[in-house]
């Protein structure tokens, strides 16, 4: 016996065969009705039966199902999971929206043709500098120089956040002495500045001494003081040029340093027996070599730089200060092999020793310190010092329009009194990302933010890390 479910079955089924029979009209068999083939009104009179046969619909009238793209809704996961790349797109559309304006009217350009001018001999440029992340939070000022198209010239710079802090330099620079491979530069400066940080540790930590490391799981509050500095000093550097790519060069120095009490109402007052309180008059004389074999304009795409340098110093009418100081400084372009030539890896390492001459001291200014922004960008300014340091910087570069690019890089960092104590665990990490801006003069400035265990970080400058 056939249940009435089967029945109902059986209905449906039949009622889908004989719709498809007595409604040909709106059936899904492409081509002409039964009727209309068997009396020949849509057929060529000269039709074979083997050419009806072979006859093949009208794909405009009857497109093939497969083709016709349909749309899904998606569901509230997939909103959610969305929900970043859209809050992306409404932060970085109207920055985006400008730069192509600005790129489409020139108008990088034309500011760089503006401040940096090639149709003058001598040249005359005015250019501002911006800094964000500072000791002292943010400071504003110019660099002028007169110039000629053989690289002399003659520069001024200040800098100035406060009466308290501010910095200016005077400089002349001559790349090719008298037509030779020698150069020579000269320069002056005068630096003030009542917000420096040095993170004290006690005297039973650190046997007597006050000028070796705090490590980062110290509190901030309990160890850091605060100092002014009051510098002023003169700087002579003669070399040679062997290459393009090599170069030797002479260095001396004359400073006068005095160190007070500063005024970060966040820190103590540094202790009175720091080494460097007071005042003191330095002199330095060393030497160094580079290689340099970076290629790419203006953006480095590839190569090399390495420099070795060493300088002795020593304090002038006094027995308390004299050091040397040692420092290997080398970075890498990479261009990655599975990615577009501008997109590329940057590596930086610098190892710097300062190494006490007999029971010498060196003064607090002169240690090896971590925490500014072209070393562990996410830490405090001057967060760690040592009688030495050592550091890696990894950074991925990746061009976001012509000449922008953004960046990620991962700082790592260590400092330290004797060898025996860097070790993997003393590392300290920062993280980050940010923009450089280019030009075809040149390196602009660069925006970034990074993080770090203890804090976040927010920098501005007008020239590389490296």
């Amino acid at each position: 016996m056939i249940n009435s479910a089967e029945c109902r079955l059986i209905v449906f089924v039949l009622s889908l065969c004989f719709s498809t029979v007595i409604l040909p009209e709106t059936s899904a068999v492409a081509g002409p009705s039964a009727a209309s083939v068997q009396n020949g009104s849509n057929l060529p009179v000269a039709a074979e039966e083997g050419e009806l046969r072979n006859a093949t619909p009208d794909s405009s009238k009857f497109p093939n199902p497969n083709t016709i793209p349909y749309r899904s809704k998606k569901s509230p996961l997939a909103h959610m999971f969305s929900l970043p790349a859209k809050i992306w797109r409404l932060v970085w559309t109207p920055l985006g929206a400008t730069v192509i304006w600005a790129e489409q009217n020139e108008i990088p350009q034309k500011v760089a043709d503006f401040l940096f001018p090639k149709d003058r001999d001598p040249l005359i440029k005015i250019i501002p500098r911006i800094r964000v992340g500072g000791s002292t939070g943010f400071a504003a000022g110019a660099l002028a120089y007169i110039g000629e198209s053989n690289g002399r010239k003659i520069s001024a710079r200040f800098l100035f956040s406060s009466l308290k802090n501010h910095s200016v330099d005077v400089g002349y620079q001559n790349p090719s002495l008298f037509g030779s491979s020698f150069y020579f530069d000269l320069t002056g400066n005068y630096f003030k500045d009542s917000r420096e940080n040095f993170y004290v540790r006690p005297l039973e930590e650190t046997g007597g001494g006050l000028d070796s490391s705090s490590s980062s799981d110290q509190s901030l509050t309990e160890y850091k003081s605060s100092y002014a500095t009051d510098e002023f000093g003169a700087l002579a550097n003669f070399g040679y040029m062997l290459s393009k790519k090599i170069g030797f060069g002479v260095v001396s120095s004359f400073r006068r340093v005095n160190i007070d009490f500063g005024d970060d109402e966040g820190a103590k007052l540094i202790p009175v027996n720091t080494p460097g309180f007071g005042s003191a008059k330095l002199f330095s004389l060393g030497g160094s070599v580079t290689f340099n074999n970076k290629s790419g304009w203006p953006r480095v795409l590839s190569g090399p730089f390495l420099r070795l340098s060493y300088t002795y110093n020593m304090e002038v009418r006094g027995n308390r200060f004299e050091y040397n100081r040692f420092t290997v400084e080398m970075n890498q372009h990479f261009s990655l092999p599975i990615f577009a030539k501008n997109r590329r890896l940057a590596v930086r390492g610098l190892f710097e020793k300062n190494a006490r001459i007999g029971a010498k001291q060196i003064p607090i200014y002169e240690l090896g310190f971590l925490g500014h922004a072209d070393d562990l960008r996410g830490f405090g300014q001057n967060r760690f010092h040592g009688r030495g340091r050592l550091l890696f910087n990894f950074e991925y570069h990746y061009p976001v329009w012509d000449l922008w690019d953004a960046v990620i890089f991962v700082d790592q960092g260590q400092v330290y009194d004797d060898f025996s104590e860097i070790t993997l665990s003393n590392f300290h990490t920062a993280i980050g990302t940010g923009l450089r801006f280019l030009s075809g003069r040149g390196f602009l400035m660069r925006v970034e933010v990074a993080r770090s265990s203890e804090q976040w970080r927010a920098l501005l400058r007008l020239s590389p890390n490296f």
